[in-house]
C-alpha cells in the first residue's frame, strides 16, 4: 500500500512569492499539525494566491508551549511533515471530516538551485495558519496550504534566501507567453556589478531566479550593500543566443527596481514577432451529454416546446451531465466562475426565459448538495515526459455559494496523486473534455411512486395513484472574477442562458403480470382450455410495451394484440397506462398450445435518457404449464 492510500488528509504547503502568477516555495520538512476544531473555516481548502494574501487576519504566532498546549487538549490532532516538495500526509482514522485548526513548525527555507538547497532560520517558527475544511475525496481528505506572501517574504529575508520571479510576454501582445528563453538578473553596485543568477523561462513564460543574500553583497574588499537589497536589471537570451533584452545597468537604479525586496515580482517583456491570438474560447452552455444541444435563441433545437428531448420525446432521468465550454480564465488574466440553478416554475421553450429570481435552487448549495455530482471538466496533458491527468469537479470544489472555479478542481487533482505537485501545472496543456457541472435528478423529482400494496395484475391503477408529468427550469450563470475579496466580479456572453422547460423522471414504470388462471389457483397447477394473461403497465413516459408467450420447445411464439399493445415508439401523452385482468392466449389456427412449459414476457420501454445514454428495456416474466 502506497503513502498516498493510507493518508487521512494529504496536502502540499507552499510559500507565497509572486501572488499575480501563482509562484510559490515548496515548503520541506515542516511540520504540520491539524487539530479538530468549532471554529468558523477562515481559509479555503484549495487555498490559491488570491485566497492566502486574504488569510492575513486568520494567522498568529504562537510558541511551542502555546502549540503543546493545543496539541494537548481534548480535541483529535493529525500530524505529519512535508517532504522535500511540501507533500504532506496526516494520518489519524479516527477523522471523519470536519473542520481542522493548522499549525506549522518552520525551521528553514528552501534555496533551490543551490548547495544546499535551503537555509536555516534562527530559531523554529511556529504559527497558526487558520481553520479549514479539507476536502473529501477517493482518496480521504485534501488540503492545500499557502503561508501568505507578507508572512512567507518575512522567513525568506530571516534566513536570507532571495527570489526575482515573473513572467516573460511579448511587449506587442501581453497575452503571448514567451517560452524557453534564459532570464539572467544582474545587482548594480558601485564597484561591480553582481551576477544573482539565470533561469530558463516555462512554456508559460514563469521565470524564477533564487539566490542567497551574499550574492548581491559581494564586493572586492568590503561588502558596499549593507543595508536594503539588490538594484535589479536583466539580460535575456534564447537558445542560439541571440540578446532579445539586454537593459543597462542603469535600469537597476529606477523606481521599481531599486532596492528590491527577499521577494521581487518582476515581469519583463521581449521585441518579438508574434501571431495574432486565436479566438477566445466561450464560456458556455450548449448542450445536456452528448446527445441533446439545449434551445438557443429561439431555437428549440432538440427540446420541444414541452420540454421533452429528441423526436422520441424523452424525459431526463438520473444524473445528466451539462456541457458546453469554459476557459480557464479570461483574456485579462482572471479565474472564471460557473454555477447551474433549479426553478420549479417553468414556461414554454419557445417563450422568454424564466425569470432569474424564479431560480432559488443551486446546484451544490447548502442546502441541495445532493444535486450535484462528480464529472470530468477536463485534462491537462504533459508532453515531456508525456502524461494525461484526468480531472474531474468534486463537491468541495464549489464555493459556498455554488460557484465552480476549474482551476480548483485542477489543483485538488494534482494534490491527491503525490507524484505530481500544484506547481507542476503550468508544464501541463489544459484540454477542454466539455464536462461544465452534473446535476443528479433524482434529487430534483418528487413524483410519488405508485403504492403497489393491493394491486394485482389486471388491476387499473387508481388515477389518484397514477405518476405526473415533472418539468424543471435550469440557468447556467458565469462571471470573470476581478476581485472575490470585495465581490468584483465582470460579465460573461453565456451568462444566464435558460432553458424554461425539460421533463424529468425518476419513478420506476409499473408492470405485473400473471395468469389469470393462477391467480385464481396457484402458479403450480397446470393450465388446459383456455388460458389468459392479467396484466398491467403505468409510466407517463411509456415508449414500448409488448408481451410475449413462448414455448420452451419454441413451436409457439406469439407477440399478444390488445389495441394499442403492442406498442411501439409511443410519443403520445396520453397512453400511459395499459390493463387488461383476462387478456386471451390465442389457441387456434396456426397458433395452437400444446404440451409444453411456457414463458410469457411483458417487456416494457420507457422514454428516458440521461443524455448520454437510453434507458435499457426492462422485462417482467411468469410461466405456465400446459396439457391440451
Amino acid at each position: 500500500m502506497s503513502e498516498q492510500q493510507i493518508c487521512t488528509i494529504q496536502g502540499y504547503l507552499y510559500g507565497l512569492i509572486c501572488g499575480k502568477h501563482g509562484i510559490m516555495d515548496r515548503v520541506g520538512r515542516a511540520r504540520i499539525y491539524a487539530v479538530a476544531s468549532e471554529r468558523e473555516v477562515t481559509g479555503e481548502a484549495i487555498a490559491t494566491a488570491d485566497n492566502a494574501q486574504a488569510a492575513k487576519p486568520g494567522l498568529k504566532r504562537l510558541n511551542e508551549d502555546e502549540l503543546q498546549a493545543k496539541l494537548d487538549g481534548e480535541r483529535l490532532v493529525l500530524e505529519g511533515e512535508t517532504r522535500e516538495d511540501g507533500w504532506f500526509c496526516l494520518r489519524n482514522p479516527d477523522y471523519q471530516g470536519g473542520p481542522v485548526d493548522v499549525y506549522v513548525v518552520i525551521d528553514r527555507v528552501p534555496l533551490p538551485e543551490h548547495e544546499p538547497a535551503w537555509k536555516k532560520l534562527p530559531g523554529r517558527r511556529v504559527f497558526f495558519l487558520g481553520t479549514f475544511l479539507p476536502v473529501a475525496s477517493e482518496e480521504g481528505f485534501v488540503l492545500k496550504l499557502v503561508i501568505p506572501q507578507y508572512l512567507w517574504c518575512r522567513l525568506k529575508r530571516a534566513a536570507d534566501a532571495w527570489t526575482i520571479a515573473g513572467k516573460v510576454t511579448a511587449c506587442a501582445n501581453p497575452s503571448v507567453a514567451i517560452g524557453d528563453v534564459t532570464v539572467t538578473a544582474f545587482d548594480v553596485d558601485w564597484v561591480e556589478h553582481d551576477t544573482l543568477g539565470s533561469d530558463k523561462t516555462s512554456a508559460s513564460g514563469i521565470y524564477r531566479i533564487d539566490y542567497p543574500g551574499d550574492a548581491y553583497r559581494q564586493a572586492p574588499f568590503i561588502d558596499i550593500e549593507l543595508f536594503g537589497g539588490p538594484d535589479v536589471y536583466f539580460k535575456i537570451e534564447d537558445d542560439d543566443s541571440n540578446v532579445l533584452l539586454d537593459e543597462p545597468s542603469s535600469a537597476g537604479r529606477a523606481a521599481g527596481r531599486a532596492d528590491r525586496g527577499v521577494c521581487a515580482c518582476i515581469d519583463l517583456c521581449v521585441d518579438v514577432q508574434v501571431e495574432e491570438d486565436g479566438p477566445v474560447v466561450p464560456s458556455i452552455w450548449t448542450g445536456i451529454g452528448t446527445d441533446f444541444t439545449i434551445p438557443d435563441g429561439g431555437s428549440l433545437n432538440d427540446f420541444d416546446d414541452d420540454g421533452y428531448a429528441d423526436t422520441p420525446k424523452y424525459a431526463l432521468w438520473r444524473t445528466i451531465r451539462m456541457t458546453g465550454s469554459a476557459a480557464l480564465e479570461t483574456v485579462a488574466g482572471n479565474p472564471i466562475e460557473y454555477r447551474f440553478l433549479v426553478s420549479d416554475t417553468t414556461a414554454a421553450n419557445s417563450d422568454p426565459p424564466v425569470a432569474a429570481a424564479n431560480f432559488t435552487r443551486v446546484v451544490g448549495k447548502a442546502p441541495d448538495e445532493n444535486l450535484f455530482a462528480s464529472i470530468k471538466v477536463c485534462q491537462m496533458v504533459r508532453f515531456s515526459p508525456f502524461k494525461i491527468v484526468d480531472v474531474k469537479a468534486k463537491l468541495g470544489d464549489l464555493d459556498p455559494d455554488g460557484w465552480l472555479d476549474v482551476n480548483k478542481s485542477i489543483e485538488r487533482t494534482f494534490i491527491e496523486d503525490s507524484t505530481l505537485s500544484p506547481l507542476d501545472i503550468p508544464d501541463f496543456v489544459f484540454v477542454d473534455t466539455d464536462g461544465l457541472m452534473s446535476i443528479n435528478t433524482r434529487n430534483l423529482t418528487t413524483e410519488p411512486n405508485v403504492p403497489l400494496a393491493g394491486l394485482d395484475p389486471g388491476d387499473a391503477v387508481p388515477a389518484g395513484d397514477r405518476i405526473g408529468v415533472e418539468k424543471f427550469a435550469i440557468r447556467f450563470e458565469v462571471r470573470e472574477v476581478i476581485d472575490k475579496a470585495t465581490n468584483t466580479f465582470g460579465p460573461m456572453l453565456g451568462d444566464g442562458t435558460t432553458v424554461n422547460a425539460l421533463v424529468m423522471n425518476n419513478n420506476p414504470r409499473v408492470g405485473l403480470l400473471a395468469m389469470k388462471e393462477h391467480l385464481e389457483t396457484t402458479s403450480c397447477s397446470p393450465l388446459t382450455g383456455s388460458i389468459h394473461v392479467a396484466y398491467t403497465v403505468h409510466h407517463p413516459h411509456l415508449r414500448d410495451v409488448s408481451i410475449r408467450v413462448k414455448s420452451n420447445d419454441g413451436v409457439y411464439n406469439v407477440n399478444l394484440s390488445d389495441p394499442p399493445l403492442p406498442l411501439s415508439g409511443n410519443t403520445s401523452a396520453a397512453i400511459t397506462h395499459l390493463h387488461n385482468a383476462a387478456l386471451a392466449v390465442p389457441n387456434s389456427g396456426s397458433n395452437v398450445l400444446h404440451k409444453c412449459t411456457y414463458l410469457v414476457t411483458l417487456r416494457t420501454w420507457l422514454r428516458l435518457h440521461t443524455g448520454d445514454n437510453v434507458m435499457d428495456d426492462q422485462h417482467v416474466h411468469t410461466t405456465f404449464y400446459y396439457e391440451p
